[in-house]
């Protein structure tokens, strides 16, 4: 039996799979799993997943575990923890999805965090950042200076867990900006990742999700001798040196005769991990993932 609550709809956790035993214990015969971020952009929601499973017999469960009180934030419990109780049918599997950001600004929560989950075993921590201002233009000099741009970084938030990626203006300053612009304009919001190959590397930002889609420019190359190496962020484009758009690829593993072929633009910071996730899923002949794999948003941080 699968019973599936949702508090809070249209919100997907990028997950990070925790689950018993654990020091925090569960109610006796109940597996407890957490999906939650591993980053929080100030003014932002932070989507986190409960499942609650009954293994064998039936159980029950405190009512404070389907909500922020569950959570203890720096040592602290983040959520009042009451009485009551909910019933868990034998076999049943109880999910909830709720926003943890308000909980978390109640509480004072303004930089970065560790967490557990009562009944995981375990803690984690969650990087807080904040997005980048209104009123920029990327694509303009005298907005945001070309010194300026490798202050800048991106949250690919996908369904599969969150990466940032920093930039190498110095490589090639029109692609960093062009990629900026974009994540900036929500273009990249719901895009997939459509051609994976591990040892490779996973390519995406194409609206269409085929491999035949662009964006609103095309890019003069700026090809140079960095190495592709794994992490390393680089543009796509057809046979045509000039024709790079919006459709960019992180590298798997490095792959010399790449270099000096392709431009270069920037790196893989963090969310080495969603890489492996990604780049390994079960695909098709044609290399694209039988799981769409979704840049759920693209959100431009500030400069720390």
């Amino acid at each position: 039996m699968k019973l599936t609550t949702i508090l809070l709809g249209g919100l997907a956790a990028a997950a990070v799979a925790l689950t018993a035993p654990a020091t925090s214990p569960a109610p006796k015969g109940v597996t407890v799993t957490a999906d939650v971020p591993t980053s929080l952009v100030v003014g932002q929601p932070m989507p986190v997943t409960l499942t609650y499973t009954a293994e064998g017999e039936a159980s029950s469960l405190e009512a404070f575990r389907i909500g922020a009180g569950a959570f203890t934030v720096n040592g602290e419990a983040l959520g009042e923890r009451g009485e009551g109780e909910l019933a868990l049918p034998m076999g049943s599997e109880l999910t909830f999805t709720f926003d943890l950001a308000p909980a978390l600004s109640r509480a004072g929560v303004t930089e970065g965090f560790n967490y557990s989950v009562m009944g995981v075993e375990g803690t984690r921590d969650v990087a807080v950042m904040r997005a980048a201002p209104e009123g920029l233009n990327f694509m303009d000099p005298e907005s945001v200076a070309t010194e300026a741009l490798a202050g800048y970084r991106v949250l690919l938030s996908t369904n599969r867990g969150d990466m940032i990626v920093k930039f190498y203006p110095h490589l090639a300053p029109n692609h960093v900006r062009n990629f900026l612009d974009l994540a900036y304009t929500d273009f990249y919001d719901g895009v997939t990742f459509h051609r994976v190959i591990p040892g490779f590397m996973i390519q995406g930002g194409d609206p269409q999700g085929t491999g035949m889609g662009n964006g609103p420019r095309r890019l003069q190359a700026e090809f140079s001798p960095e190495p592709h190496v794994r992490g390393i962020l680089s543009m796509a484009r057809t046979s045509d040196p000039n024709s790079a758009s919006s459709q960019f690829f992180i590298m798997h593993a490095a792959y010399p005769s790449l270099d000096n072929q392709y431009s270069v633009f920037g790196m893989l910071e963090s969310g080495f991990d969603v890489l492996d996730a990604i780049v390994t899923t079960p695909r098709s002949v044609q290399d694209r993932p039988n799981t769409p794999q979704v840049i759920q948003s693209a959100t431009v941080l500030a400069p720390q």
